[in-house]
């Protein structure tokens, strides 16, 4: 076996490395792409569930304060129709409806960020498994070309390139600059 045979053998080799190498980056950055898709999802259902969590404390704070009016009321005397009782607790209705509703806001705002993030690693998740694929074929494709063009053992191949020993090197190209 010829050292140019020996050489276009070594540069195939160096390409299946490069493409083995190539696909096992790939694979890793999807991991961690799914590690942080796992992460995200986690995150946004802790979101949701504290948003739950602050409605209801909200409520619950809501049934507190009708109940002090109440408490109130029946030691003042207040009747349980007067207008003053019930726009007490009309009040308190329409505080806590306005603050379940910014919770629920941002709750949403929230939700929409953590998709948004989700959508954007699923992209980065196709670009990668696409760049990744096709740097590695491009590797390979590329080693078997060298080992075609570097492991012909014909002597009759001439240079194609433009050398001072070739006949239409003209030295005096360029020399007006």
């Amino acid at each position: 076996m010829s050292s140019q045979a020996i050489a276009a053998t070594l540069m195939l080799i160096s390409a299946g490395i490069t493409a083995v190498g190539t696909i096992s980056s790939m694979k890793s950055q999807q991991a961690a792409l799914n590690r942080e898709k796992y992460r995200l999802e986690t995150e946004s259902k802790m979101a949701a569930l504290a948003a739950a969590q602050e409605e209801n404390a909200r409520r619950q704070y809501s049934e507190k304060e009708k109940a002090n009016n109440l408490a109130y009321q029946s030691i003042a005397g207040y009747a349980d129709d007067s207008m003053s009782f019930l726009n007490m607790n009309k009040q308190i209705i329409q505080n806590r409806n306005k603050d379940i509703a910014d919770i629920r806001l941002m709750g949403k705002s929230v939700n929409l960020k953590y998709r948004q993030m989700a959508f954007e690693n699923q992209a980065r998740m196709e670009a990668v498994t696409f760049g990744g694929y096709t740097s590695a074929i491009a590797s390979l494709v590329n080693g078997y070309g060298n080992y075609k063009y570097y492991g012909s053992t014909s002597t009759n191949t001439k240079s194609t390139y433009k050398t001072p020993t070739n006949e239409n090197f003209d030295p005096s190209y360029g020399s007006d600059y």
